[in-house]
């Protein structure tokens, strides 16, 4: 069957995996500051509110998003190929949004933490219009973003659409 989500909503549902249970609420800001960079107003997302995970359904789906990432033959292996899953462990999962007879859209959402699951993770969802398959377009985009979180050095390898 169908499944209509936003960008957004992916988001906040591999947040709430990542976390074990807590549901974030989505922010765009967290403070609004004039031009000569004095402190305007500080934003508060307020509280998260907390649903119950069932944790052997939470591990099942951990486990098959970073096999997704970090195993030959996983739908974002190629991309992640090289990165030090160890240190910075991937999460994630490529899509492909179908749009009457136009060309698909690439979808890649993943969640990543520094090594540590009790930090607070960095949640990417990337869709691309027109990108084909998720892997081609949408995954190597949200490598370069988390290569940038974490410091990394993201960048094409010539040749590939795929980031080392």
């Amino acid at each position: 069957g169908d499944l209509q989500a936003t960008p957004l909503q992916m988001a906040t549902v591999y947040s709430t995996i990542a976390t074990g249970g807590r549901v974030p609420k989505p922010h765009l800001g967290l403070r609004v500051q004039d031009s000569s960079g004095r402190l305007i107003q500080q934003l508060n997302p307020g509280s998260p509110r907390h649903v119950d995970i069932n944790s052997t359904y939470q591990q099942a789906i951990m486990d098959g998003l970073h096999a997704a990432a970090s195993q030959p033959g996983g739908t974002s292996f190629d991309v992640w190929n090289g990165w030090d899953q160890n240190r910075f462990p991937i999460f994630g999962k490529t899509g492909t949004a179908q749009r009457n007879g136009q060309q698909d859209q690439s979808w890649y959402v993943a969640y990543s933490y520094d090594g540590a699951p009790n930090h607070k993770p960095i949640v990417v969802a990337v869709t691309i219009e027109k990108g084909g398959f998720g892997a081609e377009a949408a995954a190597p985009a949200a490598r370069l973003i988390i290569s940038k979180w974490f410091g990394q050095k993201g960048k094409f390898v010539a040749g590939s659409s795929h980031t080392r």
